[in-house]
């Protein structure tokens, strides 16, 4: 590895880690806020910031001067045509977007404060879905007009379209600022700073340590059970691998760096340098997650031995029987998905999945199998047994407080988010989106194209960077409902559940699987030319709920909210107010 290659290695941990740890303080966030929301309380709100008025300003006004003056810098530059007309496209879009999400805060700033001009005035009576839904037609009448624009053309439009993104980026940061108030600003950030604030109130706490507990292993525990979720996160490949043309001297330097390629062929074949997006490309792929998570369990154990805490001890015990069990049904989950992919390297699955089917419709049992075994592994409700509260307190980390307490807390949400990262590279598709290829987007049904747009190299892989991220973030928030909506398991179901379900159902899905495999790889080119529609049928699928979840999300934020309260209460009193209760025969 030359110094360009540690670098760019370094870079990749910065992202990763900075996702993971930011994504982990999120998670903490969504799951306070959902505790509060279902027992009807206001929720983590208290942690504030008061800022001054001229800060306040500058924070709201910079981002949008920035990326308005990078937006008009972008536009003096001179590109190719291609470049020119996907850049102009990518214009277009920001400037509709960029409109229509101000002009919506605006709408629903005026009509929950009131106006201060004439202008907000006309915002007053305007149902904010309206200009939803036509900033949605601008996007759609957006991409129809690029469709006019020629090659010829392109750099004139890019430089156009330029200049008006960034006056409209300027327009708003300007506006934005004056609607900021006099005086003291309150941040909150809905909440997200509580994160932050009990970080640091766990630095200064005390770090409590019991009179016979063994001040080594006590200490270490926390480290041993942080680090496997910090170390998996190395083999995620989390985009496709950027191609860098060599300036000539036959050395990956520093020089090239700059000479990104303008395009890469659908294959994905790089001629010069090839940097994977991904921290380590091992060769034994998830093999290696399997190895390093395994190691969390000593973590527990020792935490649990360590504190001289009956109560400690049996936690450490369930979370080291608990940890074994499913990890042997979360491995045979996923033979048969090695046996559709042909490999165990992390980055071959996305690029398959791309090619094919994501792994959720190739494996749908073992996609069951393998999120059931994980949430387990992961120790979260309804597989918390080792925590108990009800039972046993804490369980293994009842004799920790302070900093040390806080690393078993972010340790458990680190892994959620890996169990997500993990979940989103073997069945969601990993980075690859819906008929996005290495060289654009191309809609094929078999050998039939019905829509084809050449991207850039550099497109293509913002792209899959943020539909990687998007995709983990999604995952995460569908992992927090289960804390508040799934009911626990005993201790005896949740062995029970493990040796005499996951486990022979994981056997039976492998031995299926392989039989299938190995019918479908024998059966011809007839076969497998129905087999790849059908794949392409289910990209068109996930595309099709893509926009319609998109959709339906965004109507529902901006439906109008209506509280209705209702009693429900076993109290004497309230079941009195409610017209009292029907009387049972044996109380007559």
């Amino acid at each position: 590895m030359n110094l360009v290659e540690l670098v760019l290695t370094v870079g990749k941990i910065a992202i990763v880690l900075g996702f993971f740890l930011n994504l982990a303080a999120l998670g903490v966030w969504a799951d306070r806020r959902q505790g509060a929301m279902v027992q009807d309380r206001v929720g983590p709100n208290r942690a504030v910031v008061h800022l001054p008025n001229m800060l306040a300003r500058l924070i709201v006004l910079l981002p949008p001067a920035l990326f308005g003056v990078l937006s008009i810098f972008l536009a003096l530059g001179n590109v190719t045509p291609r470049l020119a007309h996907e850049r102009a496209l990518v214009n277009v879009q920001l400037t509709v977007l960029v409109t229509w999400l101000s002009l919506l805060v605006l709408c629903v700033t005026v009509q929950r404060g009131g106006a201060i001009n004439k202008l907000e005035e006309m915002f007053e009576d305007i149902d904010p879905r309206s200009i939803f839904f036509g900033g949605l037609g601008l996007h759609a009448l957006g991409l129809v007009a690029m469709r006019f624009v020629t090659l010829d053309g392109a750099p004139a439009a890019a430089r156009i379209t330029g200049f008006v993104l960034g006056g409209v980026f300027l327009l708003v940061g300007l506006y934005a600022t004056s609607r900021v108030p006099e005086g003291s600003i309150p941040l909150r950030l809905a909440g997200t700073l509580h994160a932050l604030a009990d970080t640091i109130k766990m630095i200064f706490k005390e770090d409590f340590v019991p009179k016979n507990a063994d001040r080594l292993l006590h200490s270490l525990a926390p480290m041993i059970a942080i680090f496997p979720a910090i170390v998996v996160t190395a083999v995620l490949p989390f985009g496709n691998d950027l191609c860098f043309a060599d300036n000539g001297d036959k050395v990956f330097g520093f020089a090239d760096l700059g000479n990104l390629v303008n395009a890469v062929p659908a294959s994905g074949a790089c001629a010069g340098w090839r940097v994977p997006l991904q921290i380590a490309d091992l060769n034994v792929g998830i093999l290696y997650i399997f190895a390093m998570s395994s190691t969390g369990i000593i973590g527990a154990a020792i935490a649990g031995w360590a504190s001289d805490n009956k109560f400690s001890l049996l936690g450490g015990l369930r979370a080291c029987s608990q940890m074994v069990s499913y990890e042997v049904a979360m491995g045979l989950a996923l033979v048969g998905l090695f046996l559709v992919y042909d490999s165990v390297r992390l980055g071959d699955m996305a690029v398959w999945q791309g090619q094919n089917a994501w792994g959720v419709f190739v494996q749908p049992a073992g996609f069951l199998l393998f999120l059931t075994a994980l949430c387990a592994e992961t120790k979260r409700v309804p597989f918390d047994q080792p925590e108990g509260e009800s039972e046993i307190v804490a369980g293994y980390f009842l004799e920790y407080s302070g900093f040390k307490w806080g690393m078993f807390m972010v340790g458990e949400y680190l892994e959620m988010c890996f169990a997500s990262a993990l979940l989103v590279a073997l069945f969601f598709g990993g980075y690859s989106l819906p008929f996005i290829h290495p060289d654009g987007l191309r809609i094929a049904f078999g050998d039939a194209i019905l829509y084809e747009y050449k991207m850039t190299h550099l497109a293509v892989t913002v792209i899959s960077v943020l539909g990687f991220f998007g995709k983990v973030v999604l995952v995460t928030w569908f992992q927090v409902f289960f804390r508040w909506t799934l009911p626990r398991f005993r201790y005896d179901q949740l062995m029970k559940l493990g040796w005499t379900k996951l486990l022979p159902l994981a056997i039976a899905n492998m031995m299926l699987t392989a039989v299938v495999v190995l019918a479908a790889r024998s059966a011809g080119p007839a076969v497998a030319s129905w087999l790849k529609i059908l794949a392409d049928l289910s990209q068109a699928l996930i595309a099709v709920l893509t926009l319609a979840g998109f959709v339906a999300l965004v109507v529902g934020l901006l439906e109008p909210v209506e509280r209705k309260k209702f009693l429900a209460s076993s109290a004497a009193r309230f079941a009195a107010a409610m017209g009292g209760v029907k009387a049972e025969p044996r109380q007559a």
